[in-house]
């Protein structure tokens, strides 16, 4: 892989300077900062900038202070090696202040983290379980979650220490709690999804192939090839879908999942320039109703239209309106009368 900037996202890198990476995801930031040497002053740039904003905090806090504080050093003389000494006194202060803030943090933690390690030294993991029937829950971290018929969650480390993992087999839909310093990963066979806080599913069952679908914000995608230590990604945003095909290494964007992806979830249908024909089928499926149409036309018009947990009346009626056609409703028994469309248009 050619690993330019380009190649990597600033949250990744937000992540690894707060020390929030799995040794996968740390020894791919590791291979792009060797790659070329102006991605090491990238992301010192960065950390200047994200320690100034607030945006890194806490600061990052590596356990062997020493080598830190080595490192430290090493990289501030040769930033002021060009500068004037009036820059330099500036600079000194101003990195005496980070430091000296940074290894008392540093103290206070190391205390916490015992703590928190014999804490969770029986802690259970918080595990969901759906069988006969669709699962609705929240996750210890605020983040609501559907699990559908046959599928199992697993959340590591009952999401103590800030870590967000949890792993899936079958099928999950989840509205992620945001927290831009503890990405969410789902763990799914050979492939992760990580996000901040977003609306996505996951299908992922043994021998099968793994989907994803975003319908708010932005996920990462990705596997890790275990021969190269080297990661394949791919982006997907809000109305996408990706797909690792059983037995590939690179997830990819997929073609636009079927409208009823989610249905199982949330009750949701999500048309785009969908036959009519197609609509209705759905409709009468997940319902339990009868459409008849007047003119075989009708089921050429092509739908663009969202629906959340409507009833069918509502979305009856909506389909009705958006072609200029009856609708005649007796009992469970549903018409629509009208002109309809030539084939190919809408």
């Amino acid at each position: 892989m050619n690993q330019n900037n380009q190649d990597i996202d600033e949250f990744l890198l937000l992540q690894y300077l707060q020390g929030n990476m799995d040794g996968t995801l740390h020894n791919y930031v590791e291979k792009w900062l060797e790659a070329e040497a102006g991605n090491r002053k990238l992301l010192d740039r960065l950390e200047a900038l994200w320690l100034e904003t607030g945006k890194l905090n806490p600061p990052p806090l590596p356990v062997d202070l020493p080598k830190a504080w080595d490192r430290l050093s090493s990289r501030i003389e040769q930033h002021e090696s060009g500068l004037t000494r009036l820059q330099q006194k500036y600079t000194f202060h101003r990195n005496l202040k980070i430091i000296l803030g940074a290894a008392a943090i540093l103290l206070l933690v190391l205390g916490i983290n015992a703590v928190i390690r014999i804490l969770t030294v029986k802690a259970k993991p918080f595990e969901l379980v759906a069988t006969t029937t669709v699962l609705h829950d929240t996750l210890p971290d605020g983040t609501h979650i559907s699990l559908n018929r046959q599928s199992k969650l697993i959340a590591v480390g009952s999401f103590r220490g800030g870590k967000r993992l949890v792993k899936l087999t079958g099928e999950a839909f989840f509205e992620v709690s945001r927290d831009p310093s503890h990405p969410f990963v789902v763990e799914a066979g050979a492939a992760r999804v990580m996000v901040l806080g977003t609306v996505f599913g996951v299908t992922s069952y043994p021998s099968s192939d793994i989907r994803v679908t975003v319908t708010e914000g932005r996920v990462l995608f990705f596997t890790v090839d275990s021969l190269h230590h080297d990661t394949l990604s791919v982006v997907l945003e809000a109305g996408m879908s990706g797909v690792l095909k059983h037995g590939a290494m690179k997830p990819e964007t997929a073609l636009r999942p079927s409208p009823d992806r989610l249905f199982w979830a949330n009750r949701s249908l999500d048309f785009s320039d969908t036959p009519l024909s197609e609509v209705l089928d759905m409709v009468e499926k997940y319902y339990g109703v009868k459409i008849s149409v007047s003119n075989p036309g009708i089921g050429n018009c092509r739908l663009t239209a969202s629906f959340s947990n409507d009833p069918v009346n509502r979305l009856m009626t909506v389909i009705a309106e958006s072609f200029g056609l009856q609708l005649t409703v007796e009992g469970n028994n549903y018409k629509l009368t009208g002109d309809g469309c030539s084939k190919g248009t809408r």
